[in-house]
């Protein structure tokens, strides 16, 4: 069956041929096509996902800063994170073997 013996079934008339064009042209060919759209989405998701982890990363920072406002928690803050010292003392690192 070729093209020419389509075109002359009665079901198939100029109407649903234009139909079929413009359903391929929409989803496939078109800049904003359904393909395109769809990696859009996609992408915006990955975006949404990182900007959701960034927020709550400034959260903790933000926590983190408003507790190295107290004297202590800041000496304790530097010695453990920074491994400060004060003058006269000696620093010892204990660190575990992994098994």
């Amino acid at each position: 069956m070729n093209f020419k013996e389509l075109l002359s079934l009665k079901y198939v008339n100029k109407f649903t041929i234009a139909l079929f064009i413009f359903v391929l042209w929409v989803l496939f060919i078109d800049n904003n096509s359904w393909l395109f759209q769809k990696k859009l989405n996609k992408e915006i998701k990955k975006y949404e996902e990182r900007k959701a982890f960034y927020q709550d990363e400034i959260k903790k920072q933000k926590q983190e800063l408003k507790d190295l406002q107290d004297e202590k928690k800041l000496e304790k803050y530097a010695r453990e994170k920074l491994l400060m010292k004060k003058k006269g003392e000696d620093l010892y690192i204990i660190e575990k073997k992994a098994d």
